[in-house]
């Protein structure tokens, strides 16, 4: 019995099938370009992340002596350990390296080259040809101008290529710090994802092609248009705004047949890993802003708070900004006579005194026995009483000759608030940080000092 196609019957679920196959095609492919979009823009963050972190263990002025070859040996090595840990940590990074741009402009001399598992280690001063693509990147923005984030097929695979120019405290420019990220897999992993996801969508249009219109709209279409609106309104900026995306995505609550569910759990797992991943890497973030030795905020993170008080001075007619500079007195001493153990004792248990005290403030070391307190809310309200109240303290603790010379506790302390005369932050914390080194030569005259 021979098909008459040019019937209704046949020609309009046929017509629908290869309608709503070709749509389902290019919702997938819509979503595949948009989570490789996505992916990219995030692995650019992760890199720039990267970098940042890792530029802070160079020493930039440093370089033109690596270069020259007098330089100090143990300090290079201590640098080129930190970098290779980044590799170990991050399992995403390929390469990490740094290079310093040659006089013809198309060769590098090598700086650093982070040791990983699938590769040798270039040394110090070996030759580097520069890719043509970052070639582009340095001729379109200038030598020392940040780059683009390039892409290039290699002999290793699809890489990414972040970059950070390096620049020393008198901003010249002393090279590239880079960062590489295989892609490889992520991008075939998204391929097979999705191209199973449009294999799953075709045999479920045979099964639309059976039952006709009505089933396609109600089991088919409308879900996976649910889907896509709510893919289209993501946002990426913030983890909020990744928690949001999983809260919308799972209020669809979408239960259909198997094809569409197993799209709509796929999805949610996949954005549910990626806000894992993002937490997590928030975390590392927050260790790397934190002091290991007393859980205060490190220099980093101080000169994150700064870059938002100078913000406050710039926006605000009279900001409630007042520091306490607190530098540690005879911590030397206590190291020479009874060890570094007692010594890492005595700075907790300074700081453990300010925290009692400065309830309401932030504390930040930004020395080995320097320390900057970031009077806020109450505390701000009562500085200058607080003030008194910690020296008081600290001259209490020292004086008790019933402790262990550890447990007597004595930081010099300087206090300073912003006046319109002030030069910025830097301006509070010179004042703040003389008046501290008045107190510390007050303290050296009244008691003596072992420096």
């Amino acid at each position: 019995m021979s098909i008459k196609f040019n019937s209704l019957k046949i020609k309009f679920p046929l017509i629908s099938f290869f309608v709503y196959l070709a749509l389902i095609s290019i919702i997938l492919i819509s979503c595949y370009n948009r989570f490789s979009g996505n992916m990219r823009r995030s692995y650019v963050e992760r890199g720039t992340e990267i970098l940042n972190l890792a530029a802070e263990d160079i020493v930039i002025d440093h370089i033109p002596d690596y270069l020259s070859g007098d330089y100090d040996l143990a300090e290079y090595e201590r640098t080129a350990k930190k970098l290779d840990l980044y590799p170990r940590y991050f399992d995403e990074v390929f390469y990490l390296y740094a290079y310093h741009l040659n006089d013809d402009g198309v060769n590098a001399t090598y700086l650093f080259d982070a040791h990983v598992d699938h590769g040798n280690s270039n040394k110090l001063g070996d030759n580097y040809t520069i890719e043509d693509d970052v070639l582009a990147q340095i001729k379109k923005h200038g030598a020392g101008e940040p780059l683009d984030a390039v892409t290039s097929n290699t002999e290793y695979g699809y890489l990414l290529t972040c970059s950070k120019p390096l620049l020393d405290s008198k901003g010249n420019f002393q090279g590239y710090l880079l960062v590489d990220f295989n892609l490889t897999k992520p991008l075939d992993s998204n391929r097979v994802y999705f191209l199973k996801l449009l294999g799953i969508a075709f045999a479920h249009m045979l099964v639309v092609f059976a039952l006709g219109m009505q089933a396609v709209a109600v089991r088919i279409t409308s879900p996976i248009e649910k889907i896509y609106l709510c893919l289209s309104k993501f946002k990426f900026a913030t983890i909020k705004d990744r928690e949001e995306n999983l809260k919308s995505l799972r209020e669809l609550n979408i239960h259909t047949n198997q094809e569409i569910q197993s799209l709509y759990e796929a999805l949610i797992s996949n954005v549910e890993s990626n806000l894992r991943y993002m937490t997590e890497f928030r975390t590392v973030s927050e260790k790397a802003h934190t002091d290991a030795l007393t859980g205060v905020g490190n220099k980093a993170a101080f000169e994150d708070i700064g870059m938002l008080l100078l913000g406050r001075i710039d926006d605000e007619e009279s900001p409630e900004i007042a520091f306490i500079m607190a530098d540690v007195n005879n911590l030397k001493y206590i190291n020479d006579k009874f060890g570094h153990k007692a010594g890492d004792d005595y700075i907790i248990g300074c700081v453990k005194v300010m925290k009692e005290l400065c309830e309401d403030s932030q504390i930040f070391r930004v020395g080995g026995d320097e320390f900057v307190i970031v009077l806020e809310g109450n505390d701000y309200t009562n500085r200058k009483y607080l003030y008194e109240m910690l020296k008081s303290q600290f001259i209490d603790t020292f004086i008790d000759e019933t402790k262990d010379p550890w447990q007597r506790y004595s930081v010099s302390l300087g206090y300073a608030e912003y006046s319109p005369d002030d030069l910025g932050v830097t301006g509070i914390l010179n004042r703040a940080d003389e008046a501290m080194y008045k107190e510390k030569e007050a303290f050296k005259q009244q008691y003596g000092s072992y420096r």
